[in-house]
Parts: C-alpha cells; sequence; structure tokens
C-alpha cells in the first residue's frame, strides 16, 4: 500500500506562476523537514517560534525547519541508531501526544538529500496556514516550547495537534502539508522516498 500510495501523484501540475519563494525539503535518516524562509511578507516565524525557545538565542537565522512526530518517540529517539522496538510499538500503534520540531539555520544545508521548491505567495501562504493549524497557533497565544526537549543548540519542540500512528508518520505530515498547499506530493506515504520521488 505504502509504495502504491508513493507512486500516484498529486498536484502533478502544480501551479509554477509567481513562485518566488524558495523553500526546501530536508531528508534525515528516515525523517523529512520543510525548511522555510525566517522572514517573508506573509510570516515572520521568529515572532512564533522565538530563537530564545532554544538553547543558544540564535540571531539573523535565514531558515527555520519544520518536522512533525511522535513526543514520546522524540524524547527518546534522538538519533534513529537509538531506537527502541516498545518506543517505536507505542508511536505506531497507540494515541499519544504529537509534537512540532524546529531547528533554525544560518544558511540552507549543504546536502544532497535536499529539494529546493519555488512556490508562489498563495502556495506559501497555505503551507504556513497548514504549520500553524499544527499547534493550533491561533487560540494558544504564545506558543511555549516543551520544557528540556532539545536536540541541538538551536531547535524546539512544541505540542501539536492529532496523534502520531501507523497512518500518520512525520513524513505523511510533510507530504499533506505539501498537498495542502497544492504542491507536488504523492497520495499517501509513511517513508520520505515516497515525497523525493515527485521531485526527481
Amino acid at each position: 500500500m505504502a509504495l502504491i500510495g508513493s507512486l500516484i501523484p498529486v498536484n502533478s501540475k502544480f501551479e509554477t506562476k509567481n513562485a518566488n519563494i524558495d523553500i526546501y525539503l530536508y531528508k534525515q535518516d528516515m525523517h523529512t523537514d520543510i525548511l522555510l524562509p525566517v522572514h517573508s511578507k506573509i510570516i515572520n516565524w521568529d515572532s512564533i517560534f522565538r530563537p530564545k525557545h532554544t538553547l543558544s538565542n540564535p540571531q539573523n537565522s535565514e531558515f527555520i525547519g519544520f518536522g512533525w512526530g511522535d513526543l514520546n518517540f522524540y524524547r527518546n529517539t534522538p538519533q534513529w541508531e537509538d531506537i527502541k522496538l516498545n518506543v517505536a510499538f507505542k508511536a505506531l500503534f497507540l494515541r499519544s501526544q504529537s509534537a512540532l520540531h524546529t531547528q533554525f539555520y544560518q544558511k540552507v544545508p549543504v546536502s544532497e538529500n535536499l529539494v529546493k521548491i519555488s512556490v508562489s505567495k498563495d502556495q506559501y501562504k497555505k503551507l504556513t496556514d497548514y504549520i500553524l493549524e499544527t499547534v493550533n497557533a491561533e487560540n494558544k497565544g504564545e506558543i511555549q516550547p516543551v520544557s528540556g526537549l532539545h536536540y541541538y543548540q538551536d531547535d524546539a519542540f512544541y505540542l501539536a495537534e492529532t496523534s502520531f500512528h501507523l497512518f500518520k508518520t512525520c513524513n505523511t505530515w510533510t507530504n499533506s502539508a505539501l498537498k495542502a498547499s497544492g504542491l507536488k506530493a504523492c497520495l499517501w506515504t509513511p517513508f520520505p522516498q515516497g515525497i523525493f520521488y515527485q521531485y526527481n
């Protein structure tokens, strides 16, 4: 099912007119992040996900990365080699709290696992709405990070809506973000390969 869903394209003829905002898909191991400019005419991300929420309080970052997943999995699996069977089982088969992971970048990372996508203002607005809805930003006032949870000096985690499960993984979230924004995506995928296949 994952293979079939990954091969079926969605928004394959997405609108490229006035696509002058550059965003990136970034694959790290089995996880995908969406990298967006910190500042734009549409939104200033650092006014919502504040640099002071990180350990290093970075200034003048150009990009911010967004990824979503199971909070307990994030707590117990900082690296994929740290994965534990019981943690993975709970994440996939039991309903639990999810989290949005953010990370500031001074520059776009240099990586072969990076895909650049140029989007229009309308597409970018839809993408920002999707991310903000993930943490129910409109109804929370100032968003607070999960205390004491960091992978790096420049990242933070935030409690998110909906639950992680077998049919909604971190990569499903990224793929759904692209679909909701009118960008190229696949019908459904739990893996990063399904997303990146659409941009090969």
